[in-house]
């Protein structure tokens, strides 16, 4: 009994953890270069926040939201703690009953196991992260609440908090509206077919949503679909990328439950070992192919990204994933055992790829969309480990948390350091007058947009900084990374 509750204790502990690590990330983050516009509309006040929400892309809410917590990060900080704490809680409560307590710290883990780019627009600019992570985290919440229950009957409190989860997550991301609505549907189908005895105030929540999608369609200027087959294969390399190739480590980690399911499946067939290690040698080696993604730094100072049979720009990559996605779907039916919780997966699993299917009908799908796909990955991965009981060595599992906690701390750390020092670079030059002001380019990816690089960005830049409109800007690297880059450039 004493073991069982240091389990529960340690359970908890990753979440209030989970909270304190994003807090302080977020903390050390400056504002991307996406939230410069947003927080001078922040500035004045709660109307301009209103006044200025751009609804043509469907983003009602979330625009609203952009606009005020750009101004008052501290704000959008403890929301984003939150939201992934408890995204990390609703992962470890489906794990259940475990044996070796270090399982419940994968969710986390899984979640910093994304690339750079990945990072740095879903979980520190207040833009992206608005639109796309809080509806995604939001939607994900939701279901779990729902499977959670006994039965499919809600209570009029509980009629009301999913109310709100609904209106929050149709009006911030209309394809992620799309997708929640079309679960609802199934879910509700799917309930009625087994003959579950579901509540039949559930269909208020389904007309809701519905009401709420027509108010983002009526919203948008630009056509949600648009078919054609010239830009098929672009599509799905941009899709491989953004989802696959940008996230290897993840999508490595969740070859392990794969390998389980071909080892039961191929049994005693000759080639077994072939098969399975040919598989992984395939993502072995685009994990040797894509490592940019995961460098904090321009690599592309130092090295040029070569082009071979495992970039993702070549075809035959459709088919793999293909195999990979039908895969790890075959192993969520076979190894998770909790009948409640494998409904769960399937459902979000379903929906993930009809997220998926969107990049190829929607022009308006943005890569901020992947993170829905990601954080099922997260889930469902730490799941099936957990139900292999996959050994998890106590030293390696711990000096994994803390080098990646402490990766992050430090860059981000240093990132607050550079920040300060290029604000007070900047006031210095306008204190002296100058005819053109110099910025310190910030070398870390795990910025985004953050080097006013575009002219667009000029213009925001200014106004932030509060740069008059005749100074010109000179936007460079200093150091280190100015001698690499003339070393190149030679």
């Amino acid at each position: 009994m004493k073991e069982r509750l240091e389990v529960i204790d340690f359970k908890y502990k990753i979440v209030i953890g989970s909270f304190l690590f994003f807090f302080i990330i977020c903390t050390l983050c400056p504002l991307s270069g996406e939230d410069w516009a947003s927080y001078l509309i922040g500035k004045e006040g709660i109307a301009s926040c209103i006044q200025n929400v751009n609804i043509a892309d469907g983003r009602i809410i979330s625009g609203f939201l952009i606009n005020l917590l750009s101004y008052n990060k501290f704000f959008f900080n403890f929301l984003f703690a939150l939201l992934m704490s408890s995204f990390v809680y609703c992962c470890n409560y489906m794990l259940g009953y475990v044996k070796n307590k270090l399982f419940y710290l994968l969710p986390f883990i899984g979640s910093l196991l994304v690339s750079t780019i990945t990072f740095s627009r879903n979980y520190v600019s207040v833009t992206s992260t608005v639109s796309y992570t809080f509806p995604a985290i939001l939607t994900f919440i939701y279901f779990f609440l729902i499977f959670r229950k006994d039965d499919y009957h809600f209570s009029l409190k509980e009629h009301l908090y999913l109310s709100l989860f609904s209106i929050l997550i149709m009006l911030s991301s209309i394809h992620i509206a799309v997708v929640f609505l079309l679960g609802n549907i199934i879910f509700y189908i799917v309930s009625l077919i087994k003959k579950k005895n579901i509540s039949k105030t559930y269909i208020f929540l389904i007309l809701l949503d519905i009401l709420l999608i027509v108010l983002s369609f009526v919203s948008l200027k630009k056509p949600f679909f648009s078919f054609g087959t010239a830009t098929f294969f672009n599509k799905t390399t941009r899709y491989i990328e953004t989802v696959f190739s940008r996230n290897i480590v993840l999508i490595l980690l969740g070859a392990i439950p794969i390998d389980y399911y071909l080892n039961g499946v191929l049994k005693d067939f000759l080639y077994k070992r072939v098969v399975i290690t040919l598989f992984d040698i395939i993502l072995v080696f685009s994990l040797a192919y894509n490592f940019t993604y995961y460098s904090p730094v321009n690599l592309n100072l130092i090295i040029d990204k070569y082009f071979g049979v495992f970039a993702v720009e070549n075809w035959y990559y459709i088919f793999f994933f293909i195999a990979y996605i039908v895969l790890l779907g075959l192993s969520i039916l076979k190894f998770i055992e909790n009948r409640r919780t494998k409904s769960f997966f399937k459902l979000f699993g379903l929906m993930s790829l009809i997220m998926g299917i969107l990049v190829f009908v929607s022009p308006l799908w943005s890569e901020g969309n992947t993170i829905f796909i990601i954080l099922f990955l997260v889930a469902v991965i730490s799941l099936l480990l957990k139900e292999l009981d996959v050994t998890l060595f106590p030293k390696l599992t711990t000096v994994l948390t803390v080098l990646l906690v402490g990766y992050y701390v430090t860059i981000f750390g240093m990132t607050k350091y550079l920040d300060v020092g290029r604000n007070n670079y900047i006031k210095e030059q306008l204190d002296k007058d100058c005819s053109v002001i110099e910025i310190k380019s910030n070398p870390f990816y795990l910025l985004y947009r953050y080097n006013p690089t575009e002219q667009y960005q000029e213009k925001n830049f200014k106004k932030y900084y509060e740069i008059p409109d005749d100074k010109e800007l000179d936007v460079r690297y200093f150091g280190i990374f100015e001698k690499i880059e003339k070393k190149v450039k030679n």
